[in-house]
């Protein structure tokens, strides 16, 4: 968040997409970008929300149960390839409180180790389809589908200077 704050205050002419965790400390800084008077070729957005994690195994101070971790423990890591490296089943872990949102923010358990397994790969690993990308897919859907609205938004068709108009 203080990057975009520096960033929002410069002439910056990249275009440039700020990208959030979908988690209870995405969903707060997404909210607290979406105040600053951010330029044309700036966009903030949060990881996308997916039907999966709407019934992800979460341990709190209950147990296990199945939780809606959209907005509040959706981080990066939960879009690698889960069913990798002989772990555990993929858990989240509550944290702490987020006042500010009224929910928990959650961590999933043993994320370090999905990052590595995910570095692992190879292309042609990936392209066997031996790794499930079908969820990190979804968030380059949704970075390319922000680049290109940029990109359009930006464009005026009014500031083109017609030298031979016919």
């Amino acid at each position: 968040m203080k990057f975009a704050e520096g960033l929002a205050k410069i002439d910056v002419q990249n275009q440039i997409v700020f990208v959030f965790d979908n988690d209870a400390e995405g969903l707060d800084a997404h909210q607290r970008l979406s105040t600053l008077p951010l330029s044309a070729n700036m966009r903030g957005i949060m990881l996308p929300e997916l039907e999966e994690f709407r019934f992800f195994p979460a341990e709190g101070p209950e147990g296990l149960h199945t939780s809606n971790i959209n907005r509040r423990a959706a981080t990066i890591e939960c879009y690698l390839d889960l069913n990798v490296g002989g772990y555990p089943p993929a858990k989240v872990l509550w944290t702490n409180y987020k006042k500010s949102l009224g929910t928990y923010q959650g961590a999933l358990d043993y994320k370090e180790s999905y990052s590595k397994e995910f570095l692992k790969e190879s292309a042609t690993t990936l392209a066997q389809g031996k790794y499930d990308t079908r969820k990190i897919e979804s968030v380059l859907d949704l970075l390319i589908a922000e680049c290109k609205a940029i990109a359009l938004d930006q464009w005026d068709p009014a500031s083109i200077e017609l030298k031979h108009p016919f």
